[in-house]
């Protein structure tokens, strides 16, 4: 039987696999650690799912401050693509990069139905 994190790596892989919009996508605990991940060799790791705990805090803090709810969802834009965070579970985040040509409704079904795949093994 595949360990959790094989398990996390397929569903990654999966979800990559669903758009060739996604360049690559990574779990990550609330504390910026890599749990699982299927990126690009060119994307360090470290600095990802160091950006991602930092842009988590600040989407909490807006979310909290502004909406007085708990954060579902941030996104980056920028001309080259986007950076997608989504809540999974209590303590971790899938973090997803595309294009700039990614149809994020799309984009945002599939994210949806991994993090409740994900959800399970976290």
């Amino acid at each position: 039987m595949a360990s959790r994190a094989e398990q996390m790596q397929d569903v990654l892989r999966g979800l990559r696999g669903a758009s060739p919009d996604i360049i690559g996508s990574a779990i990550v605990n609330i504390d910026g650690f890599i749990i699982a991940s299927v990126l690009p060799s060119e994307i360090d790791e470290e600095l990802v799912s160091g950006m991602a705990a930092a842009m988590l805090g600040v989407g909490e803090r807006i979310s909290a401050e502004l909406m007085a709810s708990n954060m579902e969802q941030t996104y980056v834009r920028s001309e080259k693509g986007y950076v997608i965070l989504n809540a999974v579970g209590e303590d971790s985040v899938l973090i997803v990069l595309t294009t700039k040509e990614a149809k994020l409704g799309l984009v945002f079904i599939e994210i949806k139905r991994r993090s409740k795949e994900l959800a399970k093994l976290v």
